[in-house]
């Protein structure tokens, strides 16, 4: 299948966010203190931010992570951008090039916040991008047919599904499913 897909950033991998906050010259730490306005709090995990403040990564029951700061006066914005976007951003490409190696994507990096993706064992692939607010927008393409459901999986690993849109290839039959049929 082509699509064209609309994703809302959601932390759920602390190796990717670790390394999202290294790329941009911060640490994650496990058990330390979490520096905030009216004082310190012992937070299981913390991206330490010169200066101020810091960081917290909240867990949720839903397996995900939250951002919980002070971001009165943007000392914490300078660092990680309005609301942690940039810090999201980081953690989407991180995300992004772990989930696509893992399910046999070659990731190629076009420009900032850029990245394609291509099929080892097919003409598919997927151009994504990351806007400034985390918001991950997804097209794929070379697909026939719903050839590449598979790549839903690399999807939802980066965070809440908010909108799918078809193109006219994923009502095309690819050769795999005509085999199929006529064999059935």
């Amino acid at each position: 299948m082509s699509h064209f897909t609309k994703i809302t950033t959601e932390i759920k991998d602390l190796e990717a966010l670790k390394q999202a906050a290294a790329n941009m010259n911060l640490s994650l730490e496990s058990n330390t203190l979490c520096r905030y306005y009216y004082g310190t709090v012992l937070r299981e995990h913390v991206v330490k931010l010169p200066g101020k403040y810091d960081v917290a990564i909240e867990a949720r029951a839903d397996g995900s992570y939250d951002l919980d700061a002070d971001f009165y006066e943007g000392h914490v914005e300078k660092f990680i951008g309005s609301k942690g976007s940039e810090l999201l951003r980081q953690y989407s490409i991180e995300k992004l090039k772990i989930e696509a190696k893992k399910n046999g994507y070659k990731v190629y990096e076009t420009g900032k916040g850029t990245l394609k993706l291509m099929d080892k064992n097919s003409e598919g692939k997927a151009n994504v991008s990351i806007d400034s607010d985390g918001k991950i927008n997804v097209e794929t393409s070379g697909f026939k047919g719903k050839s590449c459901m598979d790549f839903k999986i690399i999807e939802k690993a980066l965070g809440h599904i908010d909108s799918v849109k078809k193109k006219p290839e994923y009502y095309q039959a690819n050769m795999s499913e005509v085999h199929l049929k006529e064999w059935s």
